[in-house]
């Protein structure tokens, strides 16, 4: 059996997360900012009291560790607060790792790393152009990884939107919340665009499993992911709105950007199985229900 650091242990992600380490055995140990949290709720084994924007807090992970699943980090805040937790955090937890000699890390990072986005579709081959302080947070966290590679093996994977419980930040579960609240209109942008940037958290759950016991891993590598088999914005967007029961009406307007797709093929030779953009719809919906 297996022992698994899983940070942020309390968001949707990383309670997917350790489900599906638990379901397969492994004993995780969750890492939260609060001590006054209890384990009941949550789907670890053990708790870790981790501050992210406090060094000292990290010696409070000890024992033995197999790997550590990092998926905690700042998604709003100032630059300076941004880059000390998501950036400087992960530098953090690097250090922890070569402490305890954890071997590995699954890095949660994110397409906003990309920046300004130019191609009509983002690989692992795409040029970084950094436009915002969260995503320059989250490409720092991947260097931290990146630099550690002759003391462990690492990978970032860079989720788009992600669906699943309690999902809110990203465009479409805006669009869900105010279809839900019954607004009088809703504004999109792009309907004919195929769209795939969108991936339920079981499946990121999943493929972090399947590469903590990957032998493909020998050097840092960061990638995004995405569904497969695209579907039109605005069938997507309709695909909400019969859920919803929304009768309101749907503006479609020009986009200040221009929309892309994800090229999956890197996280693809690690073992990761993409789900069609429909099978993802259903999932979430799924959980809407629940």
């Amino acid at each position: 059996m297996s022992r698994i650091l899983v940070t942020g242990i309390t968001s949707p992600l990383g309670q997917a997360v350790g489900r599906k380490l638990k379901s397969e055995g492994h004993r995780v140990v969750g890492a939260v900012r609060s001590s006054r949290i209890s384990s009941p709720s949550l789907p670890a084994d053990e708790l870790v009291a981790l501050d992210l924007e406090d060094k000292r807090s990290f010696t409070n992970i000890n024992g033995g560790f197999d790997a550590f699943v990092h998926v905690a980090a700042a998604s709003e805040g100032t630059a300076e607060e941004l880059m000390t937790i998501t950036g400087l955090g992960t530098l953090h937890l690097v250090e922890r790792a070569k402490i305890l000699n954890v071997g590995r890390i699954i890095h949660i990072s994110s397409m906003a790393v990309y920046g300004n986005i130019f191609d009509a579709e983002v690989s692992h081959e795409t040029r970084i152009n950094q436009s915002i302080p969260y995503g320059a947070a989250k490409w720092a966290a991947e260097c931290y990884l990146a630099n550690a590679t002759d003391s462990l093996q690492a990978v970032s994977i860079r989720s788009p939107a992600i669906a699943g419980h309690r999902t809110h930040r990203h465009f479409l579960a805006k669009i869900l919340h105010r279809m839900e609240k019954k607004e009088k209109s809703i504004n999109a942008s792009n309907p004919e665009h195929l769209f795939n940037n969108l991936v339920h958290e079981d499946k990121i759950a999943e493929f972090c499993e399947l590469l903590l016991g990957s032998n493909q891993i020998t050097k840092f590598q960061a990638f995004p992911i995405g569904s497969s088999e695209p579907l039109p914005l605005s069938q997507i967007v309709q695909r909400l709105a019969d859920e919803t029961k929304y009768k309101g009406e749907i503006n479609w307007r020009t986009a200040d950007s221009s929309p892309f797709s994800i090229n999956s093929d890197a996280a693809i030779k690690l073992g990761y199985k993409p789900i069609s953009t429909s099978a993802t719809l259903d999932l979430w919906m799924r959980d809407l229900k629940k």
